[in-house]
């Protein structure tokens, strides 16, 4: 008797995964993430783009060509102005959780760091008040 390839969770997962890895990639440069940061609130023209973003038009333009065709920005037009918005919310929610992974790992090596100096016997790195501590840990969360 013929048995039938089962398919497992690997194998489900496929196109899973083959959207997360394009999604990843889309949002792996460096001007994407600054156009997102600056669509984190809402509409932005492509004026008010490039006058933050301070790059060629060209590009700008195909930047956000990349986040429109990939359905991460749309746009629409108002009179003769564009506007940009992040489509998906979640979207932002996934620069946060960057932003808190970059602060976690900036604390760790600050730790490693500190652990060096004192291991080699060296001047102690100068620490951080305990507030600021408590003020970065908060800016972490909040972020």
């Amino acid at each position: 008797m013929k048995t039938s390839k089962s398919v497992g969770p690997r194998d489900a997962n496929q196109p899973l995964h083959r959207f997360k890895a394009e999604l990843f990639k889309t949002l792996g440069h460096p001007l994407r993430i600054r156009i997102l940061e600056l669509l984190r609130k809402g509409e932005v023209s492509v004026r008010d783009l490039l006058r933050e973003l301070r790059v060629e038009p060209s590009s700008a333009s195909q930047q956000l060509g990349v986040l429109r065709s990939r359905g991460i920005v749309e746009s629409r037009r108002s009179g003769a102005t564009v506007l940009y918005r992040v489509r998906d919310p979640l979207t932002i929610e996934l620069l946060d959780v960057g932003r808190r992974i970059f602060g976690n790992q900036v604390l760790d090596l600050q730790h490693l760091l500190d652990a060096q100096v004192r291991e080699e016997g060296g001047p102690r790195a100068p620490r951080a008040r305990l507030g600021t501590r408590r003020r970065a840990r908060r800016a972490r969360r909040a972020s």
